[in-house]
């Protein structure tokens, strides 16, 4: 079972390629983002191994509960309230706009922009209302479909002729200078799978261990590396700040000569999508799921029929996204997701002293009984 929490690292990695880190850490390439992605890349692995071992501690049990277990119900009301509806809710609703509105631009860029949001919002409500077994069976099936395809795309950006390394050893020497607080934030944000067990580790049976923990830095470390340098080493270090969607650039820069495939912009941008609505998925489904516990403390991981509370809280993020929509742009978003992402990693660390209380009441308990 701990392979679907290595499945949540790999496609949160994944999904910063296209999103949130490459433009904050790119437009501090020379003013300490080499030196903020290093002590990222330390904090990152601190927090994912300390929030691992705490939730064995606690097989069967999401936050909630856990929070129940040892803090009046009052305080786990608010929390579980304010996780889903500030932090969950919102990283769905950014990252389905600002991938909506991407992919419009680069598939057909004359269709009305709300005709797309709804296609994608339509297929994210269907899967997030789905029980949480079924959206973990979900993912690891999109996993198993994207990662193989999106890897070798990355292989065959680093080997292209096109590609300078030059580029990435000028901009590497900036290592000396010292990053921004932005810059730590947002890079340690590739290591945030783990935080999905917030919800998932329901799913975990007594005496559950997860095994090969060191995945977690090497895909962290990975995909962090790849998101800053691939873009510089295709555009240079000064041109690769001249775009705004610099991923995408980046995809268009290559071809294949693999059968069908020539462009791989539009295999690149098909992939994301899943990747996006994978991303929404588990996003919203943790925000339903946080707000059914508030209401009546359900914690079933598997229903059936889908319960109508679902649908109605599924419908209201798909609202709250068009009404983004209406009142943002591409700018605004990206000074939105700075805001959120700081938001999150203040909660890690907020949670990370909370779950080392809880396991410290743990032992102190066992010692008694």
């Amino acid at each position: 079972m701990s392979r679907y929490t290595y499945y949540h690292v790999l496609y949160v990695g994944m999904i910063n390629i296209m999103m949130f880190v490459p433009t904050l850490l790119i437009r501090d390439r020379f003013n300490g983002a080499i030196s903020g992605m290093l002590i990222a890349m330390v904090i990152g692995t601190i927090i994912s191994f300390v929030m691992m071992a705490c939730f064995e501690k606690f097989p069967g049990l999401g936050f909630p509960e856990i929070c129940d277990l040892y803090l009046p119900r009052w305080f786990t009301t608010i929390n579980s309230l304010f996780v889903g509806l500030f932090i969950w809710l919102p990283a769905g609703i950014i990252v389905i706009y600002a991938y909506s509105e991407t992919a419009r631009m680069f598939f057909y860029p004359d269709v009305n922009p709300y005709i797309n949001l709804f296609l994608m919002v339509s297929a994210a409500l269907w899967a997030s209302t789905r029980s949480t077994r079924s959206v973990q069976f979900i993912h690891e099936i999109m996993m198993l479909i994207i990662s193989p395809l999106l890897f070798l795309f990355l292989v065959k950006a680093m080997v292209n002729e096109n590609f300078s390394w030059d580029a990435i050893r000028y901009v590497a020497g900036y290592v000396n200078k010292p990053p921004s607080f932005m810059t730590i934030v947002s890079a340690t944000f590739l290591f945030s799978g783990h935080f999905s067990l917030v919800l998932f580790n329901r799913l975990h049976v007594e005496g559950f261990r997860f095994r090969n923990r060191w995945v977690v830095p090497l895909f962290g470390c990975f995909f962090l590396l790849v998101t800053f340098f691939v873009p510089i080493g295709f555009h240079g270090t000064v041109g690769v700040g001249d775009y705004v969607y610099i991923w995408s650039m980046t995809a268009d820069s290559m071809i294949m000569e693999y059968g069908f495939i020539n462009r791989v912009l539009f295999v690149f941008l098909l992939l994301f999508t899943g990747l996006s609505l994978l991303f929404v998925m588990n996003t919203w489904h943790t925000t339903i799921m946080l707000i059914r516990y508030v209401i009546n403390r359900s914690v079933a991981v598997e229903e059936e029929p889908v319960p109508k509370m679902n649908i109605w809280l599924a419908l209201g993020a798909g609202i709250l996204s068009f009404i983004f929509m209406r009142f943002v742009n591409v700018e605004r978003n990206q000074v939105i997701s700075e805001i959120w992402l700081i938001a999150r990693f203040f909660t890690e660390i907020i949670f990370i002293f909370m779950m080392l209380y809880f396991v410290w009441r743990k032992k102190k308990e066992n010692v008694f009984t």
